[in-house]
């Protein structure tokens, strides 16, 4: 083959051939880098022979050199136990349920009072419940922490509820109504109270302040010794009432300022007090102005009436370890129908966690409602058989897996979910810096429970089949389904996974997601950000553990 210049004839050489080449690859790259111009490209670093190279994301960098307390990625390092400061303890027990409470634990006998009296009688330290199955056929209520109720590991300590709430309370719904026990409570029950009021007012502040800021303005200078350095403290703020001008501003806002102004799609959430409700130390207190440790994810607006808060929970330090909680299999009922096999529910809890449980035939497996800086980690959700039998299941085994609303800083790690759920993790209710990691499922799908919940984090999540990974639920009239800056970061399935629906939410980040070569964004109004980067590829391959460990190195 002969290549003709202009000027003259000439036979090239292999060099040149290759050169030649190489240059129209690259007009070609260039080309189809113009179209497909929504997605970032991201640098790629060399590797070790056998070792996949590295893509880093433009949100955060090699190191999280990239990332800016006011830009599209929150701060998720305080998520979790202590803000991931310190794991759950791990004391040598001092009481056995057997030895010391005469349980049986032989899958017949009642346990029931065995159980409620040891929890009644031990004021702190941790409850051995040793290997066996113990029949629980009562409703567990605990209202102290302090307390460890830790078992001899999943399906060697068994705690079996054979009755549902239903069974032992009836139920209010008629005909076609919703369920009593379609959401809560559990069959065990933790619950607390964590209190914004007068008493826990400390000051109100009195200037604006800019999400990604870290000074705040109040009214009169404290009293000595009123804040201490390193304490915690709460930043409050609550939507206008209904009858203002600016009723619904706050919503708007943890939607981006960007919800279509339809008729009713945030009615049920205008005018709620106290959505905002940011934890942070103190760095320092002087006069009238406090520097807090970490920057603020949101604006601080004199229409929300900001006040600053104690954080004074009254129950914290709870755990629940290396045990199952087990119901008799039973055909699931249908969505809103259910009968309320509900395992785990933790209200106004903090510093708490699960731990190592496995959860089978349940309809609700754990719901987190209002806690903060609690850990579930290495729950394994599961079926004895397949409760999808009758056409009113829709092909669903229960209601909710694991659900986390209305608090902050929470973190899911290490679940496994082993049967098909109608929501299998969800976020909801104003829930803030939400976190899901390093966990499975079958074919999982990431609830987004609309109720403007906001800056939650998804990472490194293996979808399963990946046929509903986006799947949502909640009421038309609570917003969206995901509020701003939820991040999606190595989301890995064996097939390209379909982007949800261009109005799903604003803001969203989604890095490293399988979605295949012929990706397209949605035409959304929501200003997204969707870096397409193979999930196998991107460093750091957990957005939080990354946060987390680089936040921690700092503070040495």
């Amino acid at each position: 083959m002969e290549l003709i210049s202009s000027t003259k004839r000439y036979k090239p050489t292999r060099t040149s051939l290759v050169l030649f080449r190489v240059i129209s690859l690259m007009v070609l790259f260039v080309s189809l880098a113009s179209v497909v111009s929504w997605t970032q490209t991201a640098p790629i670093s060399s590797s070790a022979a056998g070792v996949a190279p590295c893509a880093y994301s433009s949100l955060w960098g090699v190191n999280g050199e990239k990332w800016t307390p006011a830009g599209r990625l929150p701060d998720f390092s305080y998520a979790g136990y202590h803000a991931g400061e310190a794991a759950p303890p791990a004391p040598k027990a001092k009481w056995d349920l057997k030895r010391d409470f005469h349980a049986a634990g032989d899958g017949e006998t009642d346990d029931s009072g065995a159980l409620l009296k040891a929890i009644e009688s031990i004021k702190s330290g941790v409850l051995f419940i040793p290997k066996g199955t113990y029949v629980i056929s009562r409703r567990v209520d605990i209202y102290k922490g302090n307390l460890i109720l830790r078992g001899a590991g999943p399906n060697q300590t068994v705690l079996l509820f054979p009755k549902s709430l239903e069974d032992l309370f009836g139920n209010t719904a008629r005909g076609t109504q919703q369920s009593q026990w379609a959401f809560r409570p559990g069959l065990i029950n933790v619950t607390g109270k964590d209190p914004i009021n007068a008493e826990t007012r400390l000051a109100s502040i009195t200037a604006d302040a800019g999400r990604g800021s870290r000074t705040l303005q109040i009214q009169n200078p404290l009293a000595p010794g009123t804040i201490k350095k390193g304490e915690w403290i709460r930043v409050v703020e609550s939507d206008p009432p209904k009858d203002s001008g600016a009723a619904g501003s706050l919503i708007r806002y943890l939607y981006g300022d960007l919800t279509p102004p339809i008729p009713g799609n945030i009615e049920d959430l205008v005018g709620t007090r106290s959505i905002v409700r940011f934890l942070s130390r103190v760095k320092s207190a002087s006069g009238t102005t406090l520097e807090l440790e970490r920057p603020l994810p949101y604006d601080v607006r004199a229409e929300w009436t900001p006040e600053i808060h104690r954080f004074v929970p009254s129950l914290q330090e709870f755990g629940i370890e290396h045990l199952s909680i087990h119901f008799p299999w039973s055909a699931y009922p249908g969505h809103f129908k259910e009968k309320g096999y509900n395992a785990l529910f933790f209200k106004d809890v903090a510093q708490c966690w699960i731990d190592d449980v496995e959860i089978q035939n349940s309809d609700f497996g754990i719901d987190l409602n209002s806690t903060n800086f609690c850990t579930v980690s290495n729950v394994k959700l599961t079926t004895s058989a397949s409760r999808a039998v009758g056409a009113e299941a829709r092909g669903a085994n229960g209601h909710h897996g694991i659900d986390v609303s209305h608090g902050t800083e929470n973190l899911v790690t290490g679940f496994d979910v082993q049967t098909k759920i109608v929501h299998d993790i969800s976020v909801e209710w104003y829930a803030l810096h939400t976190v899901f990691s390093r966990g499975r499922g079958i074919d999982l799908n990431m609830d987004h429970h609309r109720e403007a919940n906001y800056s939650s984090l998804f990472s490194q999540l293996d979808v399963g089949a990946g046929t509903r990974p986006f799947d949502s639920g909640g009421s038309n009239n609570r917003g969206p389904h995901a509020g701003a800056y939820d991040t999606y970061w190595n989301i890995r399935s064996p097939g390209p996974l379909k982007l949800p629906a261009a109005d799903f939410g604003p803001r969203l980040n989604l890095v490293g997601v399988s979605l295949g070569r012929d990706a397209r964004t949605p035409d959304s109004p929501y200003q997204w950000m969707v870096e397409q980067i193979e999930p196998a590829s991107l460093c750091p391959n957990d957005l939080h553990q990354a946060m987390k460990e680089g936040r921690l190195r700092r503070h040495k």
